[in-house]
């Protein structure tokens, strides 16, 4: 009596942890099927790495495709009381932990190119995809913008020479900033506007007044943001991978656990068969 609680006890942990685990599978697919088919949002022009973009999403699809339906046999496996299929359940998760330890490795050893990602994905939105018909997209980099405090790709003058400045279709006010006519991307000599959440208090009307008629280099940082968001967004992610890294070995830990146990099942399987033989 005691035995036959103790498998049936195994059994559900086996069956609730694999059904985790295919819940997260089906997330993976879910984000990464955002990514590939929503054209107008935030990553999708990214200059030379827009094929690397791209083939990253794919290979996250992969390993969520994968993900979901070794889940699934161990779901399987663990109801119907399947040796095979937990087997092939504890073979599949073998190689799951490999790769992603190794992707572990790489992006704690800065090999994985994110760095360049960010950037060009960063100038992609300030040059050609803010406001060009992507609530999205604006609401997306003004959050950024407010939340590490920056402005622009590089800094403020990268809106010069956005798209921004060809056509503006939002109903906040926007400051207006005379180009420098020392600044190399100045052509036209007139002045050019940039989104108010460059502001560094976004409620102040001194922001607007400040900078009226004043040289761009004459910005003062209390007013507006001079730094870009591109080194601002690779130095978050640098200062949180740490956290980022404790999550996926916390998902690696529960993997573990989930491998021991459907063993445990199957051994636990095999036993009852041959003794019944």
């Amino acid at each position: 009596m005691t035995l036959r609680g103790c498998f049936g006890c195994l059994k559900f942990l086996v069956f609730v942890a694999n059904f985790l685990f295919w819940c997260l599978g089906l997330g993976v697919m879910a984000v990464s099927l955002w990514l590939l088919f929503d054209a107008k949002l935030y990553l999708q022009s990214l200059g030379s790495h827009r094929v690397d973009y791209f083939i990253g999403t794919y290979i996250i699809l992969g390993v969520g495709a994968v993900i979901t339906l070794v889940g699934f046999l161990g779901c399987c496996g663990a109801w119907k009381e399947s040796p095979w299929m937990l087997g092939t359940f504890f073979v599949f998760l073998v190689f799951i932990l490999v790769a992603e330890f190794g992707a572990c490795i790489l992006v704690y050893f800065k090999e994985a190119p994110y760095q360049g990602v960010i950037e060009n994905s960063v100038k992609a939105t300030v040059m050609k995809k803010y406001h060009q018909n992507s609530t999205a997209t604006t609401q997306t980099f003004d959050l950024i913008q407010q939340g590490l405090e920056c402005c622009g790709a590089e800094g403020p003058s990268d809106w010069s020479i956005s798209i921004f400045n060809g056509y503006i279709e939002n109903n906040a006010p926007e400051i207006g900033i005379p180009r420098s006519l020392g600044d190399p991307r100045d052509k036209l000599g007139r002045n050019f506007n940039l989104p108010q959440s460059c502001c560094v208090d976004i409620k102040s009307n001194d922001c607007l007044t400040a900078i009226t008629g004043a040289d761009y280099k004459a910005l003062r940082a209390e007013d507006v943001f001079t730094e870009g968001c591109s080194n601002k967004m690779v130095s978050f992610v640098e200062e949180h991978v740490i956290y980022l890294l404790a999550m996926v070995a916390g998902v690696l830990v529960i993997q573990v656990v989930g491998m021991i146990f459907s063993l445990c099942l199957c051994c636990a399987l095999k036993r009852i068969e041959d003794f019944k033989a």
